[in-house]
């Protein structure tokens, strides 16, 4: 008789991880490229208007994880919202083997918005 052995807990649970979706989240920039926010207290009013009360010590959380805690779809909307962007901006797939061999780049890379960032007169000189 063949002894079958079978995965443990650890390798179950490694094999549940690697089919699972792999994202990176990107609030931080999408806040810096879209509305020229460089600091998380610029996020509380705006999420006040859409009936959410957070501290900063939450709201920076949420801005600068890996891997942001499970939030309800309203809060995604709202950030989609203020942010004039759609949830691909937000969360954004990150291939299989690209999860597997190499960590995600850290850096700006959402949509730039259509908009000039910089007014036209922004260079000229004071008289």
């Amino acid at each position: 008789m063949n002894a079958v052995s079978r995965p443990g807990p650890d390798e179950q649970n490694e094999g549940l991880r690697a089919q699972q979706p792999r994202y990176e989240w990107r609030l931080r920039d999408l806040m810096a490229v879209r509305k020229n926010w460089y600091t998380t207290t610029k996020l509380i009013p705006e999420l006040r208007r859409y009936g959410f009360e957070f501290d900063r010590s939450s709201i920076y959380r949420l801005v600068r994880a890996e891997r942001p805690p499970k939030m309800p779809i309203e809060l995604i909307l709202a950030l989609c919202k203020i942010l004039d962007c759609r949830f691909e901006d937000l969360a954004v797939e990150i291939e299989p083997q690209q999860a597997a061999d190499e960590q995600p780049r850290r850096g700006p890379r959402p949509a730039v918005p259509d908009m000039p960032l910089l007014s036209a007169d922004f260079f000229d000189a004071e008289s």
